[in-house]
């Protein structure tokens, strides 16, 4: 890196990880469909019910699905009448449960495995600047409830066109190619992979190159999923959101998460490991400590539920463990990079391709928080491999590196 320019801070994601994620946001594998997601939503009996970002069938892997479905979960306990609900995790679907409930009068204690709140929304400071290391933006805008929330409160939010990004590497996407993918994804027989369309289309490229149909790929769908191209569906995996009128939140997700988190009585650094529902409650065990109320709203990320990081009594039914099964997540890691003045020209968002196949990353110019040369990179795929080793200083490291090595150098 050149010593004109001198990294100020930098903070790093670890969410594939991290015990309480286990990956990124939840994904459609080859043999699953939007029915799994609402498989996995539905309400077991009249005391228990699985909600998030991963149950809502056309805003998942979204934080104001995962609030959504929170607060249909708040209706469906208080149209049966409970007084006493427990929450299980306090990311958006957990909050946006409890906080309904709450304003209702109902009892509810929410049990939150980490020592803070926001689940995969997660504020950091930076060298006197907060960022979200998790969730960034605000998708959808237009139809977005947390956007409408955060009007209410006055927050400064920006905009993002993730369809026009400066490619440092190399050249945006030719025009109908994506159109060409999508025809091509919609078209795909059931279990049917991304990896399988993309091996024939490759076999057979024109009127497209091999190397714009794979940076296509990797631009549109490995930096949006971050998982295995021979597991993701390709009539399903490919779902919308990314894109639509996208802003970010000036100050972060921690100012949606606290106003929401307000007044309510949160229990931090308390897992649950078992829930046990019988004719006259729930009973909740975690921590050392039991608690019984009349149902229990569970938001712990898909992954997490997967690999039984919470047990069940009696064990869920078959169809939402069935849709587990066909259900997943990626990961996509974050950098956080502070610098002591701007070296890269003002667009606002930019795409970098690594030299390894599915390896990219894409960066916001969030310099706009306070005023301080500010990246925040986006990495998926097989350059992760490469990157996320180490320390956390050595990682970022690394990263600015990368984007040193192929940002043309503004004057000044």
């Amino acid at each position: 890196m050149s010593t004109k320019v001198r990294l100020l801070g930098s903070a790093v994601s670890h969410w594939g990880d991290d015990p309480w994620a286990r990956g990124s946001w939840s994904l459609i594998g080859r043999h699953g469909s939007r029915a799994d997601r609402i498989a996995l939503g539905a309400p077991i009996d009249d005391r228990l019910r699985i909600v998030g970002e991963a149950t809502h069938p056309t805003r998942a892997g979204m934080t104001h699905g995962a609030y959504e479905q929170g607060l249909a979960a708040a209706a469906w306990a208080a149209d049966l009448g409970h007084r006493r609900v427990a929450v299980v995790g306090a990311g958006m679907a957990g909050l946006g449960a409890a906080r309904t409930l709450h304003d209702l009068g109902r009892d509810i204690l929410i049990w939150e495995a980490r020592d803070r709140i926001g689940g995969r929304t997660a504020g950091v400071e930076v060298t006197g600047g907060t960022f979200d290391l998790g969730a960034n933006w605000l998708q959808q805008y237009e139809e977005n409830t947390l956007a409408r929330l955060a009007e209410r409160l006055g927050l400064t939010v920006v905009p993002t066109d993730f369809n026009d990004p400066l490619v440092f590497n190399g050249e945006p996407n030719p025009d109908g190619i994506e159109d060409d993918l999508r025809k091509r994804l919609a078209a795909a027989a059931p279990g049917t992979s991304v990896a399988d369309v993309r091996r024939e289309w490759l076999s057979e490229p024109a009127p497209w190159t091999r190397t714009q149909i794979r940076r296509l790929i990797d631009a549109e769908i490995v930096m949006d999923a971050g998982a295995p191209l021979d597991w993701l569906s390709a009539r399903e995996g490919f779902e919308p959101g990314v894109g639509e009128g996208d802003r970010w939140i000036v100050g972060g997700y921690r100012l949606l998460t606290r106003h929401l988190a307000e007044g309510l009585k949160i229990h931090l650094n308390h897992p649950v490991s078992h829930v046990r529902v019988a004719a006259d409650g729930v009973v909740l065990t975690g921590a050392g400590t039991t608690l019984q109320v009349d149902a229990a709203i569970v938001t712990a990320p898909l992954p997490v539920l997967a690999a039984g990081g919470i047990t069940f009594d009696p064990p869920l039914p078959e169809t939402h463990r069935t849709a587990l099964s066909r259900l997943g997540a990626g990961r996509v890691e974050k950098v956080i990079l502070r610098f002591d003045r701007r070296f890269w020209p003002e667009h606002g968002y930019y795409r970098i391709h690594g030299p390894t196949d599915t390896g990219v990353s894409e960066w916001l110019d969030a310099t706009r928080a306070d005023g301080t040369p500010t990246l925040v990179g986006l990495f998926a795929g097989a350059w992760l491999d490469e990157i996320w080793t180490g320390t956390d200083d050595e990682i970022a490291a690394r990263a600015a590196r990368i984007v040193r090595s192929v940002v043309p150098e503004i004057a000044g």
